[in-house]
């Protein structure tokens, strides 16, 4: 493997950070690469992401910057978990590779989703550990692959007519190229809105990580996801990415 320059970054809120992120994020994050660690403290977490975004962008040519990582404060990761992650992003000509996070909570929900067409709002479905860990599902899959994967999985965790549009990506884990001409024009942004269904109203948002992939792959970027990074997120318990639980689909697909 080649090494590259890397800036490494962590949104945080109020300071706080998990031992076990620090140690993924300052002791074992890379072998292979040149490693600049840069944590944030903001309450604002699409502006601290842009930020460090913005950081990435202003110091890249003068530090020769080629990958833009980030880590979330809540997850600890096993040991040179960044060079995998950029291993297979260049195997597969990858811009952005994220890591498969489970959310945390007993659903069995993950944070990578399938695009609804035509909203900015609504995803068509969320991933489940359930799908994601079945040994029919790629270890590492774009939309196509995971449109393809849904629709052959054995029941109950199949879904039909599954819409190609965009792959939606957690940011928790990831690592995005920074020497594409067009990342200068995408960004982190948290859409928020209300919609009547049914005859009911209620709030409806997208997060900024979703909005941030959907627009690397709407400026042409490769957008992936991966589930070969072992990890945990952790809350009141550690949810771990090479386990499986919950539900079977997300109950809240829109078929």
């Amino acid at each position: 493997m080649t090494p590259s320059n890397v800036l490494l970054t962590c949104p945080l809120y109020d300071g706080r950070l998990d031992a076990g992120t620090a140690r993924s994020l300052w002791s074992t994050a890379s072998q292979a690469h040149r490693i600049s660690v840069l944590p944030l403290g903001s309450s604002l977490l699409a502006a601290n992401c842009n930020s460090l975004w913005c950081h990435g962008l202003n110091n890249r040519a003068a530090a020769n910057l080629k990958w833009f990582a980030m880590l979330h404060a809540d997850i600890e990761l096993e040991y040179w978990w960044l060079d995998m992650l950029i291993a297979e992003a260049e195997k597969y000509n990858a811009d952005l590779m994220s890591a498969i996070v489970p959310i945390k909570d007993d659903r069995g929900l993950t944070s990578a989703a399938i695009s609804q067409p035509g909203s900015q709002f609504r995803q068509f479905c969320r991933l489940t550990m359930r799908q994601a860990r079945h040994e029919l599902f790629p270890d590492t899959f774009g939309i196509n692959e995971a449109a393809d994967a849904l629709e052959r999985l054995p029941e109950p965790l199949r879904i039909a007519n599954v819409p190609r549009e965009f792959l939606l990506v957690n940011t928790g884990c990831f690592v995005c190229r920074l020497d594409r001409p067009w990342c200068e024009h995408v960004w982190f942004a948290m859409h928020d809105g209300i919609e009547q269904v049914n005859g009911q109203w209620g709030p409806v948002q997208q997060s900024e990580d979703w909005v941030f992939s959907r627009k690397v792959a709407e400026q042409g970027g490769k957008v992936m996801a991966t589930r070969i990074i072992p990890l945990a997120h952790k809350g009141g318990s550690q949810f771990l990415s090479t386990q499986v639980w919950g539900h079977p689909r997300d109950i809240g697909c829109r078929l």
